[in-house]
């Protein structure tokens, strides 16, 4: 097992996860910032909205429009919080040799009023898995939903037919 995150660090790790893994469901390397906010639930888009401001200004985002990404220094400090975890960094994170850049990147995250939880801190690890759950139940009550409308369309058609002949 790796060292332990500080609050703030484990802050950002979170959202600098989401916005990798959300770029990488996206077949990019940017995803939408709008996008990966409405995902949230509502209670927590302030503290997502400041989190990200903050990776931004601090050089571990980068944004383009409305797109956002992971920029080389991102990457580093999500390798960073691989180790940490235990894990081995991906092919997407790499190894830089400056640890006085990561220093200084720490140093930069653990000063950042921003990067504070704004709740349980348990709550905030577990916000990916929550947002994957409810992405999935949205997307089979949708599935849900068309099947009904069609349903009905087949129905109305018959209707319709009936009525005709």
């Amino acid at each position: 097992m790796g060292q332990a995150l500080s609050d703030h660090e484990t802050v950002a790790g979170v959202l600098m996860m989401l916005v990798r893994q959300r770029a990488a469901a996206s077949g990019g390397g940017k995803t939408s910032r709008t996008g990966l906010q409405a995902s949230v639930p509502v209670n927590e888009r302030p503290g997502v909205r400041r989190g990200l401001d903050a990776l931004i200004e601090h050089g571990l985002l980068a944004m383009s429009g409305e797109d956002i990404g992971v920029t080389a220094k991102g990457k580093l400090f999500l390798a960073h919080v691989q180790r940490a975890r235990g894990e081995t960094p991906t092919a997407h994170e790499h190894d830089d040799k400056s640890p006085a850049l990561l220093a200084a990147t720490l140093q930069a995250i653990n000063a950042e009023d921003r990067l504070g939880p704004q709740g349980p801190i348990e709550d905030l690890r577990t916000l990916p898995a929550r947002l994957e759950g409810y992405r999935s139940e949205r997307a089979s009550r949708f599935s849900k939903a068309k099947g009904l409308l069609v349903l009905g369309g087949v129905a109305a058609a018959v209707a319709a037919f009936r009525l005709l002949r």
